[in-house]
């Protein structure tokens, strides 16, 4: 038999659907592999490893006795602390929620469930994924596994270093400005953020609401497009839910390159990209032309104020979101303290670390009665500008293409430029889908890089079969692990 982790999801749901292997065999080969790698990777904080194996149990005996399972049928998946379980704990690698307990499941949790899928564990992530590196998380830093002195991305770096390693068939992230599709891109795996309100944000500890979505890490589009048949759906206990009209009949067709026409931002010139990722960016383009993808240039103007507005906005409702912080209803609460004020501010100050602080202290900053016409107003007057430019770049194209990100990852303790994942952060900021596929590994580190395609919004399914046909003429082999020293 093939060795398990180079097995897609699909096919590993067949084997054990048909009997030919075990959930549990499945799950100890993931299992085997933590042990082996995550001391190095730290991807990990938390694994029930007795309760990970009972469910397998479970689900084999469903099988045995002739029950019928459910789509992810026993396989495992890696899921970021901050998407609570019910009875576990959830941190968002915070020191403020150590002692938090999850009294239910997020909706995204309950139909991983739903589909007979094994919560494998938590995995590691930036401090309320406020961060790029995932080096601001209060357990430990995780390291890229295609080199463990670099960075894995962030905020979701735990979950793309568990994929990309081997320790999880698949993991599930969340993506604020990239945080899911950077971190894959660093990794050399697939990662999708869906349109704006499509997959459930109820039980996810907010950052900054109006751009947060859940999105997964897989090896493969085809796994992605397994994940988001189970994830997508209405949700009336999100107000930001979506009802869409996807059809997951279609979800194996290919789109006729021929038909395609894919849109490169004119501002891409104004930006610093590094000169391999530049390198590989072209050649991908070359590539998609030699199938008969039509390449045309799009003009994008409010590129420019991408990363200002990002900062301000993200920041303010950081500020709104963490208010609910404040040690007396739950979380660290400091123990000599005077009066309220002085509580708010100790458990604050003693729990929370410096770039939640940062970004508190700013978003407050913005709200305030004499700068929030001035910068908060005004950044969602421009916000709206560049919707409006994108919506009518869709009339001259299909997608939008672009390099993930601006330079591949920096050492462990080494800052990435600002505008890093500018081209990330666009969909975020109009609430459009985008998905990372790996292409090639750079010259000067040996290090796997990807690019992104951005759909128009509700247009996923059109995206993920772009995105595989791209995978096919790309080449690149998620099933070729790194070795890990």
């Amino acid at each position: 038999m093939e060795n398990i982790i180079n097995l897609s999801i699909q096919t590993l749901c067949k084997y054990i659907r048909n009997r030919y292997i075990k959930s549990i065999d499945v799950v100890n080969a993931y299992l085997t592999r933590i042990k082996k790698y995550d001391l190095k990777l730290q991807a990990f904080t938390y694994i029930n490893e007795v309760m990970v194996l009972l469910t397998a149990e479970e689900i084999d005996k469903k099988i045995r006795m002739g029950i019928d399972i459910e789509i992810l049928s026993g396989i495992p998946i890696a899921i970021k602390d901050n998407i609570m379980i019910k009875n576990e704990q959830m941190t968002s690698a915070s020191k403020y929620l150590l002692k938090y307990i999850s009294p239910y499941d997020a909706t995204v949790i309950k139909k991983i469930k739903n589909a007979d899928g094994i919560i494998l564990g938590r995995t590691n992530m930036d401090e309320f994924a406020m961060g790029c590196t995932t080096e601001t998380s209060f357990y430990q830093k995780t390291t890229n596994p295609w080199n463990t002195q670099y960075i894995p991305g962030g905020s979701s770096g735990g979950s793309a270093v568990a994929v990309s390693s081997g320790m999880a068939p698949f993991a599930l992230g969340t993506d604020t400005g990239g945080s899911v599709r950077q971190p894959a891109s660093f990794c050399g795996i697939v990662g999708y953020k869906p349109s704006y309100g499509l997959i459930s944000r109820y039980g996810i500890c907010a950052l900054a609401s109006s751009f947060d979505q859940v999105g997964t890490l897989t090896k493969t589009v085809q796994d992605t497009i397994l994940l988001a048949k189970i994830l997508i759906d209405y949700d009336s206990l999100d107000p930001t839910s979506e009802k869409s009209n996807i059809n997951f009949s279609q979800e194996n067709n290919i789109c006729n390159p021929k038909k395609i026409t894919i849109g490169i931002p004119k501002q891409i010139i104004n930006y610093n990209i590094e000169q391999d990722i530049l390198s590989l960016f072209n050649e991908s383009i070359k590539k998609m032309e030699s199938i008969g993808v039509t390449i045309v240039e799009v003009d994008i103007p409010a590129y420019k104020y991408v990363s200002a507005l990002y900062k301000v906005l993200m920041c303010a409702e950081v500020s709104s979101n963490i208010a609910a912080f404040d040690g007396v209803r739950y979380g660290y609460r400091y123990p000599h303290v005077t009066n309220l004020d002085n509580e708010y501010s100790r458990s604050r100050g003693m729990a929370l670390g410096y770039e939640v602080k940062k970004r508190i202290l700013f978003g407050t900053y913005m709200l305030g009665s004499k700068n929030y016409q001035k910068y908060y107003y005004k950044a969602q007057q421009i916000r709206t500008i560049l919707i409006n430019q994108i919506h009518n770049a869709y009339k001259l194209c299909n997608f939008i293409f672009s390099p993930s990100v601006l330079q591949m990852p920096v050492k462990l303790g080494q800052t990435l430029h600002d505008e890093c994942d500018i081209f990330l952060i666009v969909a975020n900021l109009a609430g459009l889908p985008g998905i990372t596929v790996p292409y090639g590994f750079t010259k000067s580190l040996g290090m796997p890089v990807g690019v992104h395609f951005m759909g128009s919004r509700f247009a996923d399914m059109q995206l993920l079969q772009m995105a595989k046909v791209f995978e096919t003429v790309a080449g690149f082999n998620t099933y070729k692990y790194p070795e890990i020293h």
